[in-house]
């Protein structure tokens, strides 16, 4: 049956918890936004979801974050399909949670190219069952004792979010270019994004990396957004052409600041790569790893208290620049990134 979509959403502006307990179950399929654990992701919605008990997640994502890292600390993800089973590039790039918990058989991990997962969203954002694509042919990726699900017999048609087989290869038909492989569409029940700017209805903008944040929206049942900053919107209805996500996608809006720390917001803040460290860090201890999770996921009551935990002067110094778009204040290397030295307007735009 086709996956069709007939009707515009009208989008809730909700807590935290709120939007949480309407629209984060147990057992879903669920994507997020962002850039490893460097760029807008949703921390505190999968921060939330943790405190409010969901597990048994199917994370089907295009890489590895500081979400994905969070839910393996806790036991709640059950499957992973990704293109990259890392978490973030200058914290450590194996999640040693992940590592432990396949090694045990607690998760099941099904691999593909980053090429092949974006092209899997893209079909799923045009409403396309599969697409073909050709990298990367001749890996094992594509080698049938190596599909993950299928060993473990949920490609049986009892999930409607698992496709029946992981790829299927077939001769080109149209140009006589030899072999190449259709991929399924990716089709997760629900999309955690966190932008920079969200109105009221649902429209929403970042600066920066994006990814496949906007197939991310057409492609997933729901979405819900959280943002730096709710805005009129009428403001962003002026520059239509700096909007990436529409409004008639989303079906909630959360305001909440600093939601993507401690990954990074371009032209908000940056990256906090020493505490990503130490998430590292603990993950390489049991007894560490345990006092982590009850002092940052289950110590704070609300993600207030959380970035309050912080504290004011390391976000302060995690602010982004105006200019670059992120923070000259703290070290890259062996001192911190240069201040600019002419006027604003002039650094813009060149002139």
């Amino acid at each position: 049956m086709p996956r069709l979509r007939e009707k515009t959403k009208r989008a809730e502006i909700l807590s935290l918890e709120e939007a949480v307990k309407k629209f984060v179950k147990d057992d879903q399929v669920i994507a997020f936004s962002g850039f490893t654990a460097m760029n807008r992701n949703p921390v505190a919605l999968t921060w939330e979801a943790i405190r409010q008990g969901r597990k048994g997640f199917h994370i089907l994502d295009r890489h590895g974050s500081a979400c994905s890292w969070f839910l393996n600390a806790v036991g709640a993800m059950k499957i992973y399909e990704t293109d990259w089973m890392g978490w973030g590039e200058m914290a450590g790039k194996l999640d040693i949670n992940l590592n432990k918990r396949y090694q045990r058989g607690e998760v099941i991990l099904e691999d593909y190219s980053h090429g092949a997962m974006a092209m899997r969203f893209l079909a799923g954002a045009i409403g396309a069952p599969f697409i073909p694509y050709y990298a990367p042919l001749g890996s094992d990726l594509y080698d049938p004792k190596y599909d993950a699900l299928g060993k473990a017999g949920l490609r049986d048609g009892s999930n409607p979010k698992i496709p029946l087989k992981k790829f299927v290869a077939m001769d080109e038909p149209f140009w006589g270019d030899g072999k190449v492989n259709l991929l399924p569409a990716a089709r997760p029940d629900i999309a955690l994004i966190h932008v920079a700017q969200c109105g009221e209805k649902g429209t929403a903008r970042w600066r920066g990396i994006g990814t496949i944040d906007k197939e991310l929206v057409f492609a997933c049942d729901k979405v819900i957004i959280t943002c730096e900053e709710l805005v009129p919107e009428a403001e962003l209805r002026k520059t239509p052409e700096a909007n990436q996500i529409p409004y008639f996608t989303v079906d909630a809006i959360v305001e909440c600041p600093y939601g993507g720390y401690p990954s990074a917001v371009p032209f908000y803040y940056d990256y906090d790569a020493p505490f990503l460290r130490g998430m590292d860090a603990a993950s390489r201890n049991d007894d560490d790893m345990k006092r982590w999770i009850d002092e940052w996921i289950y110590g704070p009551a609300t993600w207030g208290a959380f970035m309050e935990k912080v504290g004011a002067k390391r976000l302060m110094e995690l602010k982004a620049d105006s200019t670059f778009g992120y923070s000259t204040r703290i070290l890259r290397g062996q001192k911190p990134a240069p201040r600019v030295s002419v006027p604003l307007s002039v650094a813009r735009s060149g002139y």
